[in-house]
């Protein structure tokens, strides 16, 4: 009976502190970055681009350290599948979201490789330490071009800038001393969150018997997608549609390559039961998106709606199917 009680609070409190964690990490990191001297280009590119898979990023390596590391890879692939159908179907419901014509035809792309990678490396149920590291370079090469694009594209430019003026104005008139003690708060608290979070969806789905890999993409991954969500909606109602897209496609890149690459580079993970069909299923939700705003109608409420159940599908079939 404790564990019924506890379990969904620890989950709600992880989830809390995961997103308060990320928020203080990101403003913190953003502001010592703008006062020695970084442009907002490079901080919008890199800190605050980076900052939003801090969630699955302390979620996966803590998972993976305390040996669960089907919930460490099931947490980015259903974080991606959240990223792009419920967050963008989110999107919709509140205002009618298009993207431009680069996005569709250079950033999806991307992200279509990059998955692609990942089944490939998840194909024998092991992403090795020197896998780890390949990705993690991916991740440093996806970087240096963003910012190779962003000086040489004056919209790309203006993007990466504006996200990182938002968070720069929200504390421009502090000293040193605050930032710093943001930052250490922003660390403790994802990782006691991504420590409840993890801990109290294991105790929570034990009774129901379900593999890792499936609390992984559920639960997991949902409440590590909490800043995505967010985020890409305040963006869409304002009317930056490119800025809700921009923020759902990084943040499923960097997952991968980032989260991953340094989850492996530091302890390899074995994950039995993830799968080829996983990774297809991440595709072919990056191929929705893709399809859906390369038309002139983008996604509304229609589109949305259908997105948002088609994800209510891959929940509920993520219980239904064993393993993955």
């Amino acid at each position: 009976m404790p564990d019924l009680v506890l379990s969904p609070i620890a989950i709600l409190a992880g989830c809390a502190l995961l997103y308060v964690g990320g928020d203080m990490l990101v403003s913190a990191s953003t502001f010592i970055a703008n006062r020695i001297g970084m442009s907002p280009v490079a901080i919008g590119a890199t800190i605050v681009a980076v900052g939003t898979s801090a969630p699955e990023l302390s979620v996966s390596l803590g998972a993976a350290l305390a040996g669960h590391n089907d919930v460490s890879v099931g947490n980015v692939v259903g974080s991606n599948v959240c990223n792009i159908i419920l967050v963008l179907g989110l999107c919709g419901l509140f205002s009618r979201l298009r993207a431009s014509r680069e996005v569709v035809r250079v950033d999806f792309p991307i992200l279509v490789v990059v998955s692609g990678i990942f089944t490939w490396m998840i194909s024998d149920h092991v992403i090795s330490r020197a896998e780890g590291m390949v990705l993690f370079l991916g991740l440093a090469a996806y970087i240096g071009w963003n910012l190779r694009r962003a000086a040489e594209d004056p919209d790309v430019g203006e993007f990466f800038a504006d996200e990182a003026a938002e968070v720069i104005s929200e504390h421009e008139e502090e000293g040193w001393t605050r930032p710093t003690l943001r930052a250490v708060a922003g660390v403790f608290c994802l990782g006691l969150g991504a420590k409840w979070l993890v801990s109290g969806s294991l105790q929570a789905l034990r009774p129901l018997e379900l593999s890792e890999a499936a609390i992984g993409v559920t639960i997991v991954a949902l409440g590590t997608s909490v800043p995505e969500i967010g985020t890409s909606i305040i963006a869409a109602r304002k009317g930056h549609g490119d800025l809700a897209v921009g923020n759902a496609i990084g943040s499923s890149v960097f997952n991968i390559l980032g989260v991953l690459g340094l989850t492996a580079s530091v302890r390899p993970l074995h994950a039995d039961d993830v799968s080829l069909i996983d990774g297809a299923i991440m595709i072919a939700a990056t191929l929705v998106g893709m399809v859906l705003l390369a038309k002139p109608v983008g996604i509304g409420r229609l589109q949305g709606g259908i997105l948002v159940a088609a994800y209510g599908l891959y929940f509920a079939g993520a219980f239904l199917v064993q393993p993955l």
